[in-house]
């Protein structure tokens, strides 16, 4: 039977334990349970670092922890003082965080771009949306469509419909959905069009892919990384971004539906 004495001796030295397991980050305790590098990433290059992480991890010689969401979801948690090592978000809102002394300056690094595309629940008939005409009749004809509240597709989707005259006729069906909803939402049958960018569109089971935008519509969101100012793994989150414009990124992007950005 454990001792009543040694038990109090467990208590007292609980909350030292409690401390020795914390680092102080900007004011705030971060946890060191683990030896993960914490990046914050766009939901827009979420297959691709999925699909890349075990190689990363070999690289880096680290483990990964991501938190994927829409770029201006997580610049408002790190205005707030979240704790983390590396985001991957648009370029402007890196350089939003670099204004701040949030990010790094020279670790910015913009490498890769993405369109807009459409899609449908899987099984259904396929409609065609490559030309202006096709695009506008495929949206006319659907009883709803959805795409991020604060995406960075949004911008593009509702230029696309002032462009093709039906801003109005959208306006009616349409649902604006919070991080990563939408997709989710045609796979179940809740909403019959989605409207996103390419890459998370390929990347949700039970949706299928119709095609980008046509050009003449078609809006890009670039992704850039950069490290965090008060990250301690500050080489482990360089090495992070330095993988990016390997070969084997670079290959992994352009099966994701993402264009690479050569170096600036």
């Amino acid at each position: 039977m454990r001792s009543s004495a040694s038990f109090g001796t467990v208590l007292r030295l609980l909350p030292l334990a409690l401390v020795a397991a914390t680092t102080v980050i900007g004011g705030r305790a971060l946890s060191q349970d683990d030896d993960a590098l914490h990046v914050y990433s766009s939901n827009g290059v979420r297959s691709v670092l999925q699909a890349m992480q075990p190689e990363i991890e070999r690289v880096i010689g680290r483990r990964l922890a991501f938190q994927f969401s829409t770029s201006r979801d997580l610049t408002d948690r790190i205005s707030a003082d979240e704790a983390f090592d590396v985001a991957v978000l648009t370029p402007s809102l890196i350089n939003d965080l670099i204004a701040v002394r949030k990010v790094v300056p020279d670790s910015r690094n913009e490498f890769a771009r993405v369109g807009v595309g459409v899609g449908s629940r899987a099984g259904t008939p396929v409609k065609s949306v490559g030309t202006l005409n096709e695009l506008r009749q495929t949206l006319l004809e659907a009883e709803t469509i959805a795409f991020g509240q604060s995406g960075q597709s949004r911008r593009t989707n509702e230029a696309s419909f002032e462009a093709l005259g039906i801003a109005d006729d959208m306006r009616t069906k349409t649902r604006l959905t919070g991080p990563g909803e939408a997709p989710v939402l045609v796979a179940n049958g809740d909403i019959e069009l989605v409207l996103t960018l390419v890459s998370e569109l390929l990347r949700e089971p039970g949706v299928q892919f119709l095609g980008p935008l046509p050009p003449e519509v078609q809006g890009y969101v670039d992704f850039a990384a950069g490290v965090s100012a008060e990250t301690p793994n500050a080489g482990s989150a360089e090495a992070f971004i330095e993988f990016l414009s390997t070969p084997a990124f670079t290959a992994e992007l352009e099966r994701n539906g993402l264009e690479p950005i050569g170096p600036e």
